[in-house]
């Protein structure tokens, strides 16, 4: 028996190609709303956290933070023949008056120093091949010319070798080239050792372009220095240097503007917020040892 045709009724199949097209660019279109009103949003809140990673090593603290105040406590015989008594008198609470904040309790125990912990304002000792030194100190020993060209940051992970940055054309303007997976020293900034203030930049993130996200971690630092010192190693081919992070603070890109000191320091820079990038972490660090290679 021969199977009668169904006519057919002209109308498209749900599932046609021109069906699909249509979901596609609907679909497509609400990503890009999506997307486009994510970007417009956080570019409106951007610098709306300039104070979360504004943070400065009090004044009053700063000179045992940096290991200045710092001496050895020297043994001194007692002379008198006669015996120390037992009863000592009571101790004058004046002069722990202003204990809390106080100079050298360490901040990770502001908040309950009576449960402080022993740990001293000044964090990890300094390395003992490490030679201690003042920032204003003038070096004649190394060679000023000599370039960085490694950097480590143990408290966020970083491990990288530095590179001067050189100066390209873009779109009819000068400007200095991206790091490219490194860490860039702007080379007219002194060297490490030196006086001035050194100027280093590295990515937060590279997604585009693929030069790294060495400094991913950067913007952690203005937390960490409220528990602990941040240590910053900058290497060369002859000697190797400890700076200790002092301040952070963040401002809009075109705020930045590159600035020396009196004594050696070096200024970490990396971009903020991730995916809108027109803000900038900056993190300053002041010299407190080197050693010879």
């Amino acid at each position: 028996m021969a199977k009668t045709p169904i006519p057919a009724t002209g109308k498209p199949s749900r599932f046609s190609a021109l069906a699909i097209s249509s979901y596609a660019i609907t679909l497509l279109g609400l990503i890009l709303i999506v997307v486009a009103s994510w970007y417009f949003y956080s570019r409106e809140r951007s610098g709306s956290d300039a104070d979360k990673f504004t943070y400065s090593i009090p004044e009053k603290s700063l000179g045992n933070h940096l290991g200045r105040s710092v001496s050895a406590v020297s043994e001194v015989p007692v002379k008198s023949k006669a015996p120390v008594p037992f009863a000592q008198p009571r101790a004058n609470k004046d002069q722990f008056a202003d204990l809390y904040p106080g100079a050298l309790l360490n901040p990770k125990y502001w908040s309950q120093p009576e449960w402080a912990g022993s740990d001293p304002y000044g964090g990890p000792t300094i390395p003992g091949e490490f030679v201690p030194i003042l920032s204003t100190d003038i070096f004649h020993n190394f060679n000023p010319n000599s370039k960085a060209t490694g950097i480590r940051i143990p408290s966020i992970n970083v491990d990288a070798t530095v590179v001067d940055l050189g100066i390209i054309d873009v779109a009819n303007e000068r400007s200095y080239e991206t790091p490219d997976n490194t860490v860039g020293h702007i080379p007219e900034t002194p060297n490490p050792g030196q006086q001035g203030k050194g100027w280093f930049f590295g990515h937060l993130e590279s997604f585009t372009a693929g030069e790294g996200n060495i400094f991913r971690h950067l913007p952690e630092v203005a937390d960490l220095i409220k528990e602990d010192p941040v240590d910053i190693y900058l290497q060369t081919n002859d000697a190797e240097f400890i700076y200790r992070v002092t301040t952070t603070s963040q401002m809009h890109e075109e705020d930045l503007q590159l600035t020396t000191s009196n004594d050696a320091q070096i200024t970490l820079v990396t971009c903020w917020p991730p995916r809108i990038y027109d803000q900038r972490i900056i993190v300053n660090a002041t010299l407190i040892a080197y050693r010879y290679l």
